[in-house]
């Protein structure tokens, strides 16, 4: 997804969902800026393309649970679950550099912002 279908993609979510996005994330998600405090779907619409890790909550998914499934459910739902997400993006730091960088999450907010070297 290139940065302008990114931003219109978002635009449409924000249409259709409002009461997901809070007006104070909306320009950094059209910036392509990942927050501390954002669900990791918002993370997505700001930083875009992804990897990721999820250690599911026990208490709330069975074994072999589908992974971005509980990673989605955390923005509607949060749980004791633990995400990171990796992102490589032109947007996140100053400079204008295509950097990579790690978000991590707890209890569906991301709590860390890693820049990675490489």
């Amino acid at each position: 997804m290139t940065p302008e279908e990114r931003k219109s993609y978002a635009q449409t979510m924000f249409a259709q969902h409002p009461e997901l996005f809070p007006e104070d994330r909306r320009q950094s998600i059209l910036d392509g800026v990942v927050l501390i405090g954002m669900t990791p779907f918002e993370a997505r619409l700001a930083g875009g393309a992804f990897a990721y890790k999820v250690v599911a909550d026990k208490t709330k998914w069975p074994e072999q649970s589908d992974p971005l499934k509980v990673m989605w459910a955390q923005s509607m739902q949060a749980d004791g679950s633990e995400i990171w997400m990796t992102f490589k993006n032109l947007s996140q730091f100053p400079g204008g550099n295509d950097t990579t960088f790690r978000v991590y999450f707890e209890y569906g907010c991301a709590v860390t912002i890693e820049k990675l070297k490489g």
